[in-house]
């Protein structure tokens, strides 16, 4: 069973941006999957809160074991309503520019 809090919804999504999907968790640290560009057209089968990335938890699992941000798309609609007590995975990336 995932570690993550998961809900089913059927749906589908435009990326807003260009974006990877992560394979095996809805993690910036999980493996890349693919990088889909802007205008992508992507079938939902859940949502699913995984590391929080610019603030927002919120991913979808568009195959068994493959996710995409939600920032980067548009809202499903309608987007299940995640019990108030729900883990968020807060996670804080440091880039050194250089």
């Amino acid at each position: 069973m995932s570690p993550f809090t998961e809900l089913p919804v059927s749906g589908s999504v435009n990326t807003l941006m260009g974006v990877c999907t992560r394979k095996e968790s809805p993690s910036v640290f999980a493996p890349v999957a693919d990088a889909l560009p802007a205008g992508s057209y992507v079938s939902v089968q859940a949502a699913v809160l995984g590391d929080a990335v610019q603030g927002n938890p919120h991913w979808y699992r568009i195959d068994e074991d493959t996710f995409i941000w939600a920032g980067a798309c548009t809202r499903i609609d309608p987007y299940p309503a995640f019990p108030e007590n729900t883990r968020i995975n807060w996670t804080a990336v440091v880039f050194e520019v250089r």
